[in-house]
């Protein structure tokens, strides 16, 4: 089977199964009007802080290392051991910030893996001080 026929057949599937996730569409999100005031219960995953009020996350990983604050939007980053996760807020059709889209990047440079790096920032936040 040439290599374009094949291709011709994966992508098709690669659509239907984007198309089945279970994660809410930035514009889905955003068309709220009241985000949840709590994370999902269950484990901590990227896909759990989107959609959610900022006092949500902060209940759940604390004050952010670094807030940037744009007209309609915000920009917290936590750093973790190697990493920093960036979580970014919007205004939803009722006015009030919600969490939208998550990312993560290595300190070195370059992308990594959010799952990794969410663990990295909550092993962080959660050891003793003292």
């Amino acid at each position: 089977m040439s290599s374009l026929l094949r291709l011709s057949l994966l992508v098709p599937l690669l659509l239907l199964a984007a198309a089945c996730s279970t994660r809410p569409s930035t514009s889905a999100i955003l068309a709220s009007t009241t985000p949840p005031s709590d994370v999902r219960p269950g484990p901590l995953t990227p896909d759990s802080l989107v959609g959610v009020a900022p006092e949500a996350l902060t209940a759940r990983l604390g004050v952010p290392s670094f807030k940037r604050t744009e007209p309609g939007a915000q920009v917290w980053q936590y750093g973790g051991e190697g990493c920093s996760l960036f979580i970014y807020f919007y205004k939803n059709a009722g006015g009030a910030l919600t969490s939208a889209y998550v990312d993560a990047r290595r300190s070195a440079g370059g992308s990594a893996d959010a799952s990794a790096c969410l663990a990295a920032v909550t092993a962080k936040r959660n050891t003793p001080t003292s």
